[in-house]
């Protein structure tokens, strides 16, 4: 099994989070699935954007959930990053996917939104096979299984009381955060029948070789560059 390398809103550490530049440049650095955030304006458009508010990293300042499209359409994504990325914009969903989908897979994290409207983006970018979804609070993940109960589901290892309990949440992906990861945890896992993601922010080599050595199904990063080339080097 050979370890997909899942980029963090993108190759987040050569362009501006969240953005479709961001987007084409993991996969240029040989990532294989663009993990993005989720979340919808007032008017029920769904917009690719971490935060609550469009201050940090657009020019714009406020909710987004408070925010009309035609004014967030008009925002700078870009210009914070650097001056090569202005006038990147604040991508919709369906153009987020719509750009990529025949470059990456999806790893689509919904923080609040409508999940049927993001079920039906989904479906409309044919990327069913190749997306999977996961949400930080239970009532997002609980509407989002309701909404696309045919997408494979992700959770965490700090979301269960056991291991075992990730097929009760109706997940077929259990991650752990680094420090979380281990040899015992990882049996029991693979005992369940689970496929496993590792993540973590840091440039933290020794974790990129022990998630890769290990076989885990996915390894979710800011350096998708550093841990394709570890990869490369496997025997």
């Amino acid at each position: 099994m050979t370890t997909r390398i899942v980029c963090h809103r993108g190759a987040c550490r050569h362009a501006p989070e969240n953005t479709i530049a961001s987007g084409l440049t993991a996969a240029r650095l040989g990532g294989d699935i663009v993990e993005l955030d989720v979340r919808q304006s007032r008017d029920g458009v769904l917009y690719v954007l971490h935060d609550a508010t469009v201050d940090r990293t657009t020019n714009g300042a406020g909710a987004i959930a408070e925010m009309h499209s035609a004014e967030l359409d008009r925002l700078d994504a870009g210009a914070w990053f650097g001056p090569e990325f202005s006038g990147e914009p604040l991508a919709r969903l369906g153009a987020f996917f719509a750009a990529l989908k025949d470059r990456t897979g999806f790893y689509v994290e919904v923080k609040v939104a409508d999940a049927d409207k993001v079920a039906d983006a989904i479906r409309r970018a044919g990327i069913e096979d190749r997306c999977f979804t996961y949400s930080e609070t239970a009532d997002m993940r609980d509407a989002m299984r309701a909404a696309a109960p045919w997408l494979k589901r992700m959770v965490n290892w700090r979301d269960l009381r056991a291991i075992a309990d990730a097929h009760d949440r109706g997940a077929a992906i259990l991650e752990f955060h680094a420090p979380d990861f281990t040899a015992g945890r990882l049996a029991e896992a693979r005992a369940e029948g689970l496929e496993i993601m590792v993540h973590t922010p840091l440039e933290d080599r020794a974790v990129f070789r022990a998630a890769l050595a290990a076989g885990v199904e996915y390894l979710n990063i800011d350096y998708p560059d550093i841990a394709a080339q570890l990869r490369s080097e496997l025997p």
